[in-house]
């Protein structure tokens, strides 16, 4: 409890303020809570009593035993910093951060607990549960919990040595129990600070803030006064980049502020949007039908997921992947970190979405020339049904070898005897059949020359009949040896 002498001082205190102000008190204009911090100007030096002009019609009171022993108080016209303790005659009762010759410890740290004023402190050492601090020359007790609002990094230096202010939570003089803490000092300060931002933090800002923690599910910032949590999907737009690659406890950090929530306490920020994006760069330089190349990322029942740039991804769905072949999972097709060559079949920026095929080298080295009836070309096999197989002949042209033009005997499982004798991808050597519209058949070239050679055959027959009759015309009898030769193709 404070000694009753303080209110031996009021009379003093009193004529002190009526000389300088011409009344004996004043009404002050502004409201103040105990411990906050105020500044002003010395007014007036009295024998036991400072005045401070505080601005807007406002005086402060120091009594001269919070200097310390031997040290003037501040002349008229300077500057002074100190701490409200509350109001008295008046005027506003301040205190300053250190101890008072003439007045007690205990008192001061009653004083101090009584007015939540900052106490300035010395870690001292490691105890059990804390540190014990030294704490105008008493010893007190700083649970781990009460040092910082955060939690000091792995490795981070002890604060062992070092002297920190703190707030007095529990004080017991005939005890000896004295119990402080800063991380107390510091939600006091952040919860003045939450109530500036409130009116100045707004969805779309760039903030700068410091990490606090890192998460499975992201990072916290401290935006000075709320902590805002940058999730997983916005610290990058590169998928791959993990949270702990590029940030750390204690680092400054640049963010964008994506949702404010002061109902629920939420702060949703965005490392990512504070670069620049680059869907909008790639959809500038690419486009439908371009020729690209990406490393498969991530493998999903309906596709795989290729990364074309950091930040931009496309998909490549299992329908594009079988090549017409049936599949039930992209695995059999490419595997995670595959480079592959694609093609853009589809963009759509807005829902930041694009759609790719495969790409085969070989294809684009088709050069057919004109297809027509009878051309010889050279294809690959995309696909196969049980009528035929189809035969890419260019990287528009794909055309159809009938499964009666194969060779392969009727009955049984005609998929697997066709894709037996000509395997999805391979080569193929192939004659146009005919051309209908965007029809084009094909055959072997084998049957072609079966069929070249049975239409040479039957033409020598035909020329061996002819001469046999022109012979018989004029009395022979022709040569039976050369008709038989040629009615056997020899």
């Amino acid at each position: 409890m404070l000694t009753p002498k303080k209110n031996q001082k009021s009379a003093a205190m009193a004529a002190l303020l009526e000389e300088y102000e011409g009344k004996a008190d004043v009404a002050p204009t502004r409201t103040l809570a105990p411990g906050d911090s105020v500044g002003g100007v010395v007014a007036a030096v009295g024998p036991r009593t400072v005045i401070v002009d505080l601005g807007a019609k406002m005086q402060g009171l120091i009594d001269r035993a919070e200097f310390e022993d031997g040290v003037p108080p501040p002349a008229v016209g300077e500057r002074i910093d100190a701490y409200f303790a509350g109001m008295e005659d008046g005027a506003a009762r301040l205190v300053l951060r250190g101890g008072a010759d003439g007045v007690s410890v205990d008192e001061s740290i009653q004083t101090a607990m009584a007015a939540k004023l900052p106490v300035e402190g010395t870690f001292e050492k490691e105890v059990s549960g804390g540190y014990e601090v030294k704490v105008r020359g008493q010893r007190a007790f700083c649970p781990f919990s009460q040092v910082a609002l955060h939690r000091p990094r792995e490795g981070a230096p002890s604060p062992v040595g070092t002297t920190s202010t703190f707030l007095v939570m529990e004080y017991d003089p005939e005890a000896r129990n004295l119990v402080v803490s800063h991380r107390a000092l510091e939600e006091r300060d952040q919860a003045v600070r939450r109530e500036t931002l409130r009116s100045s933090l707004f969805e779309g800002d760039v903030r700068f803030g410091t990490v606090t923690r890192l998460m499975p599910f992201g990072v916290f910032v401290d935006l000075g006064g709320v902590e805002g949590l940058i999730p997983n999907s916005e610290v990058s737009w590169d998928r791959s980049v993990k949270a702990s690659d590029v940030l750390h406890e204690g680092d400054g950090v640049q963010v964008k502020v994506r949702r404010v929530d002061w109902e629920n306490d939420r702060f949703t920020l965005s490392l990512k949007d504070v670069g620049a994006d680059p869907w909008q760069e790639y959809c500038e330089d690419f486009s439908v039908g371009s020729w690209v190349t990406g490393k498969v990322i991530k493998l999903m029942p309906f596709g795989a997921f290729v990364q074309l740039v950091p930040g931009v991804d496309g998909l490549l769905p299992i329908s594009a992947l079988g090549r017409g072949r049936h599949i039930v999972d992209p695995g059999e097709v490419v595997k995670v970190g595959e480079e592959l060559d694609l093609r853009i079949e589809s963009m759509d920026p807005v829902a930041r979405r694009i759609s790719l095929s495969l790409v085969d080298k070989r294809v684009a080295a088709l050069k057919p020339g004109e297809i027509a009836v009878g051309a010889r070309l050279k294809g690959i096999v995309e696909s196969v049904r049980d009528f035929g197989v189809f035969v890419r002949l260019s990287e528009d042209k794909t055309g159809l070898l009938h499964v009666s033009e194969t060779g392969v005997p009727k009955g049984g499982n005609n998929v697997a005897s066709l894709e037996a004798k000509f395997p999805i991808g391979s080569e193929l050597d192939v004659v146009v059949k005919g051309v209908d519209g965007e029809r084009v058949s094909l055959t072997l070239p084998a049957a072609v020359e079966a069929a070249e050679s049975a239409a040479r055959d039957e033409m020598a027959v035909r020329n061996a009949l002819r001469e046999n009759r022109e012979a018989s015309a004029s009395g022979g009898f022709g040569n039976l040896g050369s008709l038989f030769d040629a009615a056997i193709g020899g």
